[in-house]
């Protein structure tokens, strides 16, 4: 199989991390499968994303045998793996569709990063997160101290950072950084994919690029990215679709063939 697989459940698009045997931990082969795959997401007939783990495990974050021999390696090359995880990491913010992280067991380094970088994260009662890149002596990347210190409380995020200690997906639920906690989380993100998939994909879009602007800009440059952003969907096929279908007492139908 793939090492990175994909599937279509209607206009949902399954992403799959494909290295069991290795935890699912990264390697160029991963961001040679990962990226376009995110980047095919712009498709008009794709609405959602979900990003999973098989077997039973998100992601183990970087493959530990590789970096033990990095110091190797010249500067450029050991940039290079860097590089690619956060044109990754970059493809995911950028996706105009609704991005899930499915995260069974743990999201560990690298792997806690991918996840973070999703817009929605759905989790298992017993998954846990660990930035553990101090055990082995390094720094984070893959934007691990930029999504996990706007998430979360400064203090937590630099604990998490510093010990490199597990934390319970069930904690991180209780800060609002995990959406939700389920039994199934692959099949509850689908669900959840699926429901958001039937949305207006424009408004979705504007809406994503809203919140990600919001974390930098200032509140006066917000207010005008929404002001245009409104009176803009207002004239389009979505609002209007919206509005006529609520004033008519009926489902809006965003998708129509």
């Amino acid at each position: 199989m793939s090492r990175v697989p994909t599937h279509r459940e209607g206009r949902v698009l399954h992403i799959v991390n494909n290295a069991p045997e290795q935890r699912n931990a990264f390697g160029l082969d991963f961001y040679d499968g990962m990226i376009p795959a995110i980047e095919s997401a712009s498709s008009d007939d794709v609405g959602a994303v979900v990003i999973s783990g098989a077997g039973g495990f998100f992601c183990a974050g970087g493959d530990v045998r590789r970096l033990a021999v990095a110091h190797k390696e010249p500067y450029a090359a050991r940039r290079h793996g860097v590089d690619r995880l956060h044109e990754m990491i970059r493809a995911i913010r950028a996706c105009p569709r609704p991005v899930i992280a499915a995260v069974e067991g743990g999201a560990v380094g690298a792997g806690a990063s991918l996840a973070a970088a999703c817009d929605l994260i759905v989790a298992s009662k017993d998954a846990y997160f660990m930035l553990a890149y101090v055990k082995i002596g390094i720094t984070p990347d893959g934007g691990a101290t930029w999504s996990f210190a706007r998430a979360l409380p400064r203090q937590f995020a630099t604990e998490m950072a510093l010990t490199g200690g597990r934390v319970a997906a069930a904690r991180l639920h209780q800060l609002g950084m995990v959406n939700r906690l389920a039994d199934d989380p692959l099949a509850e993100a689908l669900i959840w994919a699926g429901e958001l998939a039937a949305g207006p994909p424009d408004a979705m879009t504007g809406i994503k690029r809203m919140i990600g602007a919001a974390e930098e800009a200032a509140f006066e440059a917000q207010l005008e990215m929404e002001a245009d952003g409104i009176a803009n969907a207002l004239a389009g096929s979505e609002g209007i679709e919206g509005a006529t279908a609520f004033v008519e007492k009926r489902e809006a139908r965003f998708h129509r063939k």
